[in-house]
C-alpha cells in the first residue's frame, strides 16, 4: 500500500505544480485502534512555485483527493495556511507533524518541526481537543446506540487534555502510551480498553449502548477542560520566524 500512496503522492505534485514536504498516516492507524475496514488517511503538506503566490485570484489552500474506491483518503494543507494553523494551535497539524507512520519528508520539514515545537500554544490546544470532544460528544455519543468509535474519538481527545495538564507537554499520538492517563480511574480505563479491543475486531459502524456513567463523566471532563484552558497563558511571540521560513521555502525553489 506505501508504494501506491507514494506514486499518488507524486501524482499530486504533478498534476498541480506542487512540493510536497512532509505526508503521513493520520487517524486510527497512528492512534492504534484501526479496524477491519479502515481506511487510509494520508495527511501532507506542500507548497507552490512563487508565482502561484501573485495571484489576484482567490486560490484553494488545500487539496482533497479519493483513491481505491474511497481505501485511499488525502488531504493536504498549502504551506500558508499550515503556518496560520501551528499558530493557532491546531490539533490536526500538530498530530500530522508527530505521526509515527511517515510516507514522506523533504529537507524542508525539520525547519517546519522547529517551528511547531518554538510555538507550541498549550492554551489553543487544549480548546482544540475539548471542542472536538465536546462536538462528537452532542453530535454522537449521546445517543440511545451510539458508534463505538465516537466514544474512542471523544476519549482519546480527553486524554490528549489531561496529558497536557498533568506532562505539561504535547500528547504522544499513539493511543498505548496516550491511555496511561487513565490508568488509576478504574471506570474509563476498563471502558477505553474495551472499546479499542472491539474496534479492532468490529468494523466501523458498531455500536454500544449508551453508558450512562460514561457520558456524566464526559460532561464533567469537557466542563473542566473548558475552564482550564481559559486558566492558560496567551501565547505572545513575535511571527517573523514563521513569515521568513515561508519566504525562503517558497522563493528558493
Amino acid at each position: 500500500m506505501k508504494n501506491k500512496i507514494l506514486k499518488k503522492l507524486t501524482e499530486l505534485e504533478r498534476q498541480h505544480h506542487i512540493k510536497i514536504f512532509h505526508a503521513v498516516e493520520s487517524g486510527s492507524r497512528v492512534w492504534g485502534f484501526s479496524s477491519q475496514d479502515s481506511d487510509y488517511d494520508v495527511r501532507f503538506l506542500y507548497y507552490h512555485q512563487p508565482k502561484w503566490y501573485f495571484s489576484i485570484s482567490k486560490q484553494a489552500d488545500n487539496l482533497v483527493k479519493m483513491e481505491e474506491n474511497n481505501l485511499l483518503d488525502f488531504a493536504g494543507w498549502e504551506l500558508k495556511k499550515a503556518l496560520n494553523l501551528l499558530l493557532k494551535g491546531n490539533m490536526s497539524l500538530y498530530e500530522w507533524i508527530h505521526s509515527p507512520i511517515v510516507y514522506k519528508q523533504t529537507d524542508e520539514f525539520p525547519h517546519f518541526q522547529a517551528l511547531a515545537q518554538e510555538f507550541y500554544n498549550p492554551k489553543a490546544l487544549v480548546f482544540s481537543y475539548a471542542g472536538l470532544a465536546e462536538n462528537n460528544y452532542k453530535a454522537y455519543a449521546d445517543k440511545e446506540k451510539p458508534k463505538l468509535k465516537k466514544y474512542l474519538y471523544i476519549l482519546r481527545t480527553l486524554a490528549a487534555c489531561r496529558w497536557i495538564e498533568q506532562q505539561q507537554t504535547p500528547p504522544p499520538i499513539e493511543m498505548d502510551k496516550l491511555k496511561e492517563v487513565f490508568r488509576q480511574d478504574s471506570l474509563i480505563w476498563d471502558f477505553l480498553n474495551k472499546l479499542i479491543e472491539e474496534k479492532k475486531k468490529g468494523t466501523e459502524l458498531g455500536i454500544i449502548d449508551s453508558p450512562v456513567l460514561i457520558n456524566r463523566w464526559i460532561e464533567e471532563q469537557l466542563s473542566y477542560y473548558t475552564s482550564f484552558a481559559t486558566s492558560l497563558p496567551d501565547l505572545v511571540k513575535d511571527t517573523a520566524p514563521l513569515s521568513n521560513f515561508f519566504y525562503k521555502t517558497v522563493m528558493e525553489i
